[in-house]
């Protein structure tokens, strides 16, 4: 079976035959879903406890690690597998702190505790925690803020943090509307559906696996039919829209691009409610119908 990565993989070669002067601003869109989805990796956070402090159950916690799996990564750190990936290293010296960060350069440093119980570098980032004052919705919260966008995935996965998949579910939509809006617009009938399907796959799948439910196209593939997102009728509108207008050239292929964009930007707001915000399908079919009638879906940036 496909892999969601294969699948984002197979996309980015698609848009490799785009016409040169397309080619440029669509690669710049696609830039955030190549970070999310080919260069994922898991977020590494550096914990630190003072003497009093038994780290590894508030970590456990604080990422609901109940039915995980850990393992032993390179030196102190700690590989968590469940729904996704998490290294983080649990440490309460400054020799310690410095062998994890040899060992592997963390993301973030987690102070548990009124104030850091080591010295440590100031050229890395890091959150200071008071431990029982700062709720586990707010800390998961604010560690999706500071993290690089490859590695927002598989946190947003293991720790179930709504703020984090949100935020990815928004720079999915906003990348394929204007990706399919561009590519909408280009005056070769036809041409452009394997494309704009594909990524209107890829998109609904993406926000499905940001959830940590397990990827598979014939969930995308149900969750569209149950829609009405029907691909036959985009494509109708779509063409129709080039011939409605051909004889106002230029005008044809902005509405077709326009149509294409918008009904991209309806599935994706219509499945991050259904599949984040866990409303019932009839909510999503009254979300994708009302924003597939915006006429201004976000457009190229420069």
């Amino acid at each position: 079976m496909m892999t969601l990565t294969q699948l984002a993989s197979g996309f980015e070669k698609l848009l490799s035959r785009l016409p040169g002067p397309i080619r440029k601003p669509v690669e710049q869109e696609w830039r955030p879903i190549h970070e999310l989805f080919l260069r994922r990796r898991a977020p590494r956070l550096l914990v630190i406890g003072g003497p009093a402090t038994t780290v590894e159950p508030w970590v456990r916690a604080l990422f609901q690690m109940d039915q995980g799996k850990m393992e032993f990564g390179a030196g102190l750190w700690r590989i968590y597998h469940h729904r996704g990936i998490l290294e983080f290293a649990m440490v309460e010296t400054a020799a310690a702190a410095d062998k994890a960060i040899a060992s592997a350069k963390p993301d973030l440093f987690l102070y548990v505790g009124e104030k850091a119980p080591v010295q440590l570098p100031r050229l890395h980032p890091h959150l200071s925690v008071v431990f029982g004052e700062t709720t586990r919705e707010s800390l998961l919260a604010a560690i999706a803020q500071e993290l690089p966008l490859d590695a927002l995935l598989e946190f947003a996965r293991v720790s179930g943090e709504k703020s984090a998949q949100r935020e990815i579910a928004a720079m999915l939509t906003r990348s394929a509307t204007a990706v399919c809006t561009a590519i909408g617009a280009q005056p070769i009938p036809l041409a452009d559906f394997p494309i704009l399907t594909s990524l209107q796959v890829l998109m609904v799948s993406g926000i499905v696996h940001t959830t940590g439910r397990e990827w598979n196209a014939r969930l995308a593939r149900d969750f569209l039919a149950a829609l009405g997102a029907n691909f036959g009728v985009g494509l109708l509108l779509r063409e129709g829209a080039r011939v409605a207008w051909k004889l106002l050239p230029g005008w044809g292929n902005a509405i077709s691009g326009a149509v294409a964009g918008a009904g991209t930007y309806a599935i994706g707001r219509a499945a991050s409610a259904y599949f984040i915000e866990g409303l019932p399908m009839e909510e999503a079919r009254r979300r994708f119908q009302f924003f597939k009638k915006q006429k201004h879906p976000p457009k190229l940036r420069e």
